[in-house]
């Protein structure tokens, strides 16, 4: 690996916790610029020893972003149904906020 591939994709030098949930987003951001540095290492050397372990990489980097983002959409599942279960079918009135706060301007100038 040349020293640009090495600075290019660097890995991380502490262990991984693995009980942290994966960011996202952050994760989504990776997977484009992998797939950009792709598409340019293919455009320069199509048969380049780098464009192999790249896509593995996406390839790995899409199905964690897929666990993740099923996990989320679990957990926002059950969340969902605890809270029905808790609402034992009355629902609690939202009030309006207009009579607990002043209207906006300026303090002392009246609506003119």
């Amino acid at each position: 690996m040349s020293k640009y591939e090495e600075q290019a994709y660097r890995v991380g030098g502490g262990k991984p916790n693995p009980n942290a949930k994966p960011n996202v987003p952050l994760l989504k951001s990776q997977l484009a610029r992998l797939r950009h540095d792709l598409e340019q290492f293919i455009a320069r050397k199509p048969d380049g020893s780098v464009i192999a372990p790249l896509k593995e990489r996406i390839r790995e980097m899409e199905a964690t972003i897929a666990s993740a983002e099923a996990e989320n959409k679990r957990e926002r599942q059950s969340a969902r149904n605890s809270d029905d279960d808790d609402d034992t079918g009355t629902r609690q009135e939202l009030r309006s906020t207009s009579s607990r706060f002043p209207p906006r301007g300026r303090p002392g100038r009246s609506g003119i």
